[in-house]
């Protein structure tokens, strides 16, 4: 299947799993539906199955977001508790799209989880409680964590195990297109892999991979992180210069920023000197760089900031980033750090999700499924591979995972056929459906409105979270850099939601506050001015609003 005809299912609404191969554009056709959402005001919301996923497609981690965290299994009181925290309620009652990025590491049991406290707060017994959820990942890269010793094989651990998969009946999106690979040997290795059917004439491949040194500026990716480690640090105590130190800057507080710091590649403390080997860990905002890209130190600008050679000759001045975890609009944790770091040396699992013109691989000591495709996926070509060690288990695929593959690749083609025979007048007319049925419009915003739209709730959320903590609205309009007028707007706008706001602290004393709602039930109005003039100035046009807006 095209990405185009991906897209034009996921318009329709429908629980989608988008996968395919390595490299054939999951994560693109994932922007592309995203905006189309932000741009026609559908709620929607951005997470994955891990962190570093998470950093990837700039969300959070399905985990934080669905309020679950690390909980294995929901009682009636778990889910109680999850329905009474505001912020979670709201979220799960207005978001209509839920994007689920690398769903191959996503327990089964997980699923389940969210199907039924979508079902039970949001008082709907569709499946996930009538929202469209969009799994995007490829099941033959890393799987869910097992625990116990138990195998992939005698356990339902893949999410397209749980009951809630079954329940909801994903259409299936399988992208064909191949946007990575340039070799077909490296690409018939890959295919072989997915397909169970890796002959000697691959193992020839591989082996030959193997007896070819590349240039020094390859990276060399393991399976364990003390393999990793040690190289780097071997590697950079040989580079002889002054070392230039960058602390990473942190904002948050407890678990959330501790799981952002972990998750992202980014090092708290980043050390450099001139010769030093980088890759790149984030895409640039001009995309002179992305997310893999390979480069040494050459010099260091007046700034102190890296200038960096890439392998492709062009020099290019690292500046600082940021990563962070953002929940309704409001940012839990955030660090800014420059986007390189050492790159001697990187584990697979952290290599998943980036491309690579070339890489020093060792799959001596591969222990789980996925590990050796993960690896050999990275890159565009073997002419790019040094092979250094391999095991037989490497490119070991679960046959649970090879199986489905089969049916996942029937069911798409029965879905491409199926909206192929749609006018596409009547193909529009449904998308439009959903559009309107899901809270958006069928007349495109431009991106300011569309940026209004999507903040607007997460702005109010913003004001609400800060009056909690009892922050006066002077320092919540300067911590936002907002005017007192905008935060108080809020503040009225979440009354009128009904929300819980505590004003305690903001209000005058109550016996002013006494006064002036008597005023406006003598007056018999709701309008400020009248109320303003009676007192003759003695209160504010701010604490009348807020007096007006106050529970009784």
């Amino acid at each position: 299947m095209k990405q185009k005809v991906a897209l034009d299912i996921l318009k329709l609404g429908h629980t989608t799993f988008l996968t395919g191969a390595a490299g054939a554009g999951k994560s693109y056709a994932l922007r592309d539906y995203i905006t189309y959402l932000k741009k026609h005001g559908v709620k929607f919301a951005v997470t994955a199955s891990t962190g570093i996923a998470s950093t990837h497609v700039g969300g959070t981690t399905i985990h934080s977001w669905s309020g679950i965290g690390i909980k294995q299994k929901l009682n009636a009181y778990d889910i109680d508790a999850i329905e009474e925290k505001a912020n979670l309620y709201k979220r799960w009652n207005e978001t209509q799209v839920l994007i689920i990025d690398e769903v191959s590491m996503l327990h089964a049991s997980f699923v389940d989880m969210l199907d039924k406290i979508a079902k039970h707060i949001r008082r709907n017994e569709k499946p996930f409680g009538g929202m469209q959820v969009v799994f995007s990942g490829d099941f033959f890269q890393l799987p869910p964590v097992v625990k116990n010793g138990d195998t992939y094989e005698n356990q339902e651990v893949f999410a397209f195990t749980s009951k809630a998969w079954k329940e909801s009946k994903p259409v299936i999106c399988y992208l064909t297109e191949q946007f990575r690979q340039e070799d077909d040997k490296l690409s018939s290795i890959l295919n072989a892999i997915r397909s169970g059917e890796v002959e000697e004439e691959h193992f020839e491949y591989l082996k030959n991979a193997n007896e070819v040194l590349h240039t020094k500026d390859h990276i060399k990716l393991y399976t364990h992180n003390e393999n990793v480690d040690e190289i780097n640090r071997k590697e950079f105590e040989k580079v002889k210069g002054e070392i230039r130190s960058y602390q990473m800057i942190s904002k948050g507080k407890g678990k959330i920023l501790e799981s952002l710091k972990n998750n992202c590649l980014a090092p708290e403390i980043l050390q450099l000197k001139v010769g030093a080997k980088v890759i790149c860990i984030k895409n640039s905002p001009d995309r002179i760089y992305v997310n893999g890209s390979m480069g040494k130190v050459s010099s260091f600008n007046n700034e102190g900031a890296p200038v960096i050679e890439l392998a492709n000759g062009k020099k290019v001045t690292i500046k600082a980033d940021s990563w962070r975890v953002e929940e309704d609009g409001k940012v839990k944790a955030e660090i800014s750090q420059l986007p390189i770091k050492l790159a001697w040396a990187i584990t697979v699992h952290k290599s998943q999700g980036m491309t690579l013109d070339m890489a020093s691989i060792d799959l001596s000591r591969a222990f789980t499924s996925g590990q050796g495709y993960v690896a050999l996926s990275r890159l565009k070509s073997l002419e790019g591979l040094h092979l250094v060690g391999f095991n037989p288990q490497a490119l070991q695929i679960s046959e649970v995972v090879r199986e489905i593959d089969m049916t996942f690749r029937a069911k798409s083609e029965q879905a491409e056929r199926a909206v192929e025979k749609y006018k596409e007048k009547d193909l529009l007319d449904l998308q439009e459906k959903f559009l309107n049925n899901s809270g958006g419009t069928t007349v495109e915003l431009d991106d300011e409105e569309a940026e209004e739209i999507q903040e607007k709730v997460a702005s109010h959320t913003k004001t609400q979270e800060l009056l909690k903590e009892g922050v006066s609205i002077e320092e919540i309009a300067e911590r936002r850099n907002l005017s007192v007028d905008t935060i108080i707007g809020h503040i009225e706008k979440l009354a009128e939601l009904k929300e819980k706001i505590n004003l305690k602290h903001v209000l005058p004393p109550k016996k002013d506050k006494d006064k002036i709602l008597k005023a406006f039930e003598e007056m018999e109005t709701r309008k400020l001015t009248p109320v303003f003039e009676h007192f003759k100035g003695k209160y504010s046009y701010h604490q009348i609003r807020l007096v007006r807006v106050s529970p009784d």
